[in-house]
């Protein structure tokens, strides 16, 4: 595709917007350039063949799609043109979806023209509407601030001396929205410092905690605000009952929130899963599936109908720990015309090789990590880990001490990754070599020495904070465990 604005837009369009788009163009009320006309003109009739060959500046005017004696500066401002009328024909698109947004525009306008009947009606009826929806998640609480504050402006404007609910309600409506982002933000930061280093500042956060404990009934009729504030408890307290009372609050009333709201809310319930497996805290394996299992079933692990890669990579580790091999062997296949086209082959082949890995098809996990793409930092690390474990498994010692010794100079390089992350990954390489060097000693190593050198790694291994496939390498310690008499 060239190289310009305008077509990573278009790119995107339906022909059916296309068309539309054409027709705002040759509309003489939204446009009067000529060439902007005969461009947009030939776009309809090529789309979406949006490449060089067809779209250069040279083929554009040497072919005769722009006006005749056009040069490359008058074509540079008939694209600067082309892409003022996009922006303006996707806000009219958007508008004519008859949007909150667009709405709430139109009350303005009334209220500015001093068109009162007509905006009274047009409130009310936005009013009742929202009402009676059901939903009470963050975006509900933004319009109702919103509408709020606007019937605010027409109190002020009309009669200020009439009792008029507004205000109390723009506050009160501002306040719940203002307490749902300050918890979110809470959250998100939580995250995002376990994963890359950061400084955020998160200020007035004491405040919207202290108000919601001291009035707790009160907010457990905000659900939206209720659920956030048990997921920052959740993630800030290392408690399980947290999560289950998190869970139990949100099942209750997911009813309430739209789709886009629990698609976030249950990745926090994953996330925390995921933290509590990698701290070996097995019995939420299973927790993380169901989670898993619920939101494929009701379509909420899908974005655009596609499935994130790292959604399907997590779903295929748990079922493997969970040797639910032939459900992930299924799945794998099934999923993978979900995954988004530019992902599709690295996410299939990884996972893939995951599985050959669970059921000892070592060979094919190599053939498979070969054949990836390690652009990702995510699948650079499972990549690495996934080679280390199968190298152990064919007793490749010899590759195995290279690819940790290279892997140690790959962590100190990364200045990104979280400290805990790095520590985390550096322990499961150390702690392998260890246990491989204690299985190539088991046939030239008298007993005594080898079940001291055991000892000594189980107590350093229980003493670590967090191991990355934790559960695999203490699989391994113990099967070493039982051959040493």
């Amino acid at each position: 595709m060239i190289n310009h604005k305008i077509f990573e837009v278009l790119s995107t369009f339906s022909r059916k917007e296309m068309s539309r788009f054409e027709a705002f163009v040759h509309s003489p009320y939204f446009n009067k350039h000529k060439g902007v006309s005969i461009l947009v003109a030939y776009l309809s009739k090529i789309y979406p063949d949006f490449h060089a060959g067809n779209c250069s500046k040279e083929t554009l005017i040497r072919k005769g799609y722009t006006p005749k004696g056009t040069d490359f500066k008058q074509l540079a401002l008939i694209f600067t043109y082309t892409k003022r009328l996009l922006d303006q024909f996707m806000i009219t698109e958007a508008h004519n979806k008859q949007t909150f947004e667009g709405r709430l525009l139109l009350l303005k306008e009334l209220r500015q023209r001093k068109c009162m009947k007509v905006y009274r009606k047009t409130l009310v009826k936005l009013q009742e509407e929202m009402e009676q929806e059901d939903k009470k998640d963050s975006a509900a609480l933004q319009n109702q601030y919103a509408l709020a504050k606007e019937a605010d402006n027409f109190y002020l404007q009309t009669d200020g001396r009439k009792s008029d609910p507004s205000l109390e309600l723009k506050m009160r409506k501002l306040d719940y929205f203002y307490m749902t982002e300050k918890l979110k933000d809470a959250v998100e930061v939580h995250n995002r410092t376990n994963i890359l280093r950061g400084n955020y500042s998160n200020r007035m956060l004491d405040g919207v905690l202290k108000e919601i404990s001291d009035n707790l009934k009160e907010y457990e009729s905000v659900p939206v605000v209720f659920i956030y504030y048990k997921i920052f408890q959740l993630v800030f307290n290392d408690e399980e009952r947290f999560y289950f009372e998190a869970l139990e609050f949100m099942r209750k009333n997911e009813q309430y929130l739209r789709t886009e709201e629990r698609i976030v809310i249950y990745n926090y319930f994953q996330n925390y899963c995921i933290k509590q497996i990698n701290r070996n805290q097995l019995p939420f394996l299973s927790e993380l599936f169901q989670l898993y299992q619920l939101q494929l079933k009701e379509e909420l692990i899908f974005d655009d109908q596609y499935l994130s890669e790292w959604h399907y990579k997590n779903i295929v580790t748990t079922a493997i720990r969970l040797d639910e091999t032939e459900w992930v062997r299924q799945f794998i296949y099934e999923y993978k015309e979900r995954l988004r086209p530019e992902s599709v082959e690295n996410a299939f082949r990884f996972n893939l090789a995951s599985y050959y890995h669970a059921i000892g098809e070592y060979g094919k996990v190599l053939e498979l990590l070969l054949r990836l793409e390690y652009s990702d930092l995510r699948y650079n690390l499972g990549a690495k880990a996934l080679l280390l474990r199968t190298y152990y498994e064919m007793e490749e010692f010899e590759a195995l001490n290279s690819l940790t010794a290279s892997f140690y100079q790959y962590l100190q390089r990364n200045q990104l990754m979280a400290d805990t992350r790095k520590d985390a990954y550096y322990d499961l390489f150390r702690f392998t070599k260890r246990v491989a060097q204690l299985r190539f000693d088991l046939p030239y190593t008298n007993t005594d020495k080898l079940r001291q050198t055991l000892t000594k790694l189980q107590k350093d291994i229980k003493n670590a904070p967090i191991i990355f496939n934790q559960g695999w390498l203490e699989k391994k310690v113990q099967e070493l465990d039982g051959k040493i008499f």
